[in-house]
């Protein structure tokens, strides 16, 4: 059986760049992985997104390349990454796309890493029940440590935030289209110790899936004890076994190898 295609989805204020390593690691174990740049953060500051609707179509065509290659894939959405990724998979799991042209690819699963996987119809700050701040329409990177305070030697984390580029406030605050979970089975790797977007808010929105009708059960998680907001940077080992187990390789816990 062929190895479905890993489609990273960025964050807030990410580049692909920053899964470079990420998909170094998954290429070694005979894994494609591509990463497509998100409009509302590549098209910063000069131009302002309107809505997310944008980094959607980006990321739905992703998958359509890789789809129509002749590869199934798996969508790995990190952060903010999980709203427009919510929206592109819609009709493209196994069923929808047999029924529509008879196709024989699909999205199998999204795997996500610490990311907004949230029911249609809600947003970002749905998940704290907070009211949308008032900000301006573009979005400067906030301070490093909220997402590498991990790194180590100090120089990574400076090397990576260099990378960071400005965003629409008006995607980062839109809608999700599509609760994904009603489509397709869910791996969601969770950080204990992330700043972005702290440990109970992840426990809530694996809760809120396992709760909602029609979720795709079981939502499967692993845990990164201490880990911070960029795994895929910190812990590439661990988030690389992660994966392989969500493409369904049996990969034992706790001795991911890279």
């Amino acid at each position: 059986m062929s190895k479905p295609t890993f489609v990273i989805v960025h964050g807030a204020w990410h580049r692909p760049a920053h899964f470079e390593p990420l998909m170094t690691a998954l290429n070694r174990h005979g894994y494609r992985a591509v990463a497509p740049a998100l409009p509302s953060v590549h098209k910063a500051p000069t131009e302002i997104v309107p809505d997310h609707h944008e980094d959607v179509a980006a990321v739905r065509q992703a998958i359509l390349d890789e789809l129509d290659g002749g590869a199934d894939v798996i969508v790995v959405p990190h952060s903010y990454g999980g709203i427009p990724a919510s929206g592109a998979v819609r009709g493209l799991d196994r069923q929808s796309r047999a029924a529509a042209g008879g196709h024989t690819t699909a999205v199998v699963a999204i795997a996500a890493i610490t990311s907004f996987i949230i029911p249609a119809g809600t947003s970002i700050v749905d998940t704290d029940q907070h009211e949308r701040p008032t900000v301006p329409d573009i979005l400067a990177p906030p301070p490093a440590e909220l997402f590498y305070h991990d790194l180590l030697p100090a120089a990574e984390s400076e090397r990576w935030s260099a990378l960071l580029n400005p965003m629409s406030s008006h995607a980062l605050f839109d809608t999700c289209t599509f609760s994904a979970y009603t489509a397709l089975p869910i791996h969601y790797l969770m950080a204990t110790d992330d700043r972005a977007m702290d440990f109970a808010k992840q426990e809530r929105v694996v809760a809120r899936m396992r709760a909602a009708d029609g979720a795709v059960l079981p939502i499967r998680t692993e845990v990164l004890q201490g880990c911070g907001h960029s795994p895929f940077l910190s812990r590439v080992e661990e988030t690389v076994a992660f994966l392989r187990r969500s493409a369904g390789e049996d990969v034992p816990e706790g001795t991911p190898e890279v």
